[in-house]
């Protein structure tokens, strides 16, 4: 082999040691996040702009439900148990919704691990991986879904909760300014992805 080949590989060979350092804080507030936040998903029956309405509406009437349930939790596992024994309530929210805006369509909801991709919010980013999550079907479930965090309570407008209610101030600051390490974001999505297909 040639100088310059060695050369050339001892260079690419520093470049994916130094990114794997690099990484190495970076995956760890990774999997803080998997392991502190609570995701909720709502699928709606289809996307006719009724079904779409429909779906926001249910978000809203959710979000509200779960602020009852969460009040002054400001621990994960709590919030995992107040959501596992509140299934049927959200659900009845959602529920009532429906009904209540002329539908007939049955809704379901499941608490189960969820792979989302990277998702940049409007202050903040979370990185793809599997989470906890509320997922409600609407119907068919089969229309544009919309997704975001119930536990902390971030997704609510009239809310002050941040990600510091479950994660360390080093976490929470990487998701604050998530919009700088997209590429970082992106190595961790490739890694996700992966694991999530061999299901390791």
């Amino acid at each position: 082999m040639s100088k310059i080949k060695l050369f050339n590989l001892a260079l690419v060979s520093a470049l994916i040691f130094c990114l794997i350092v690099s990484m190495v804080g970076f995956t760890d507030s990774c999997e803080e996040m998997y392991e502190n936040i609570i995701r909720i998903r709502i699928l709606a029956n289809s996307d006719s702009d009724s079904d779409q309405a429909l779906k926001i509406k249910i978000r809203d009437a959710v979000l509200e439900a779960s602020g009852e349930i969460y009040n002054d939790t400001d621990s994960y596992e709590l919030a995992v148990n107040a959501t596992t024994d509140n299934l049927d309530r959200l659900l009845s929210a959602a529920q009532k919704t429906v009904y209540e805006n002329g539908f007939d369509y049955k809704v379901s909801v499941d608490f189960r691990q969820e792979f989302f991709e990277t998702r940049v919010y409007d202050d903040f980013t979370l990185p793809a991986g599997s989470y906890e999550t509320a997922v409600f079907t609407v119907g068919e479930g089969k229309g544009q879904n919309w997704w975001c965090v119930i536990f902390p309570r971030v997704c609510v407008g009239a809310c002050s909760d941040r990600l510091e209610t479950t994660l360390s101030k080093d976490t929470a600051d990487l998701a604050y300014s998530g919009k700088k390490y997209t590429v970082k974001f992106k190595t961790v999505e490739i890694f996700e992805k992966i694991k999530n297909f061999f299901d390791f």
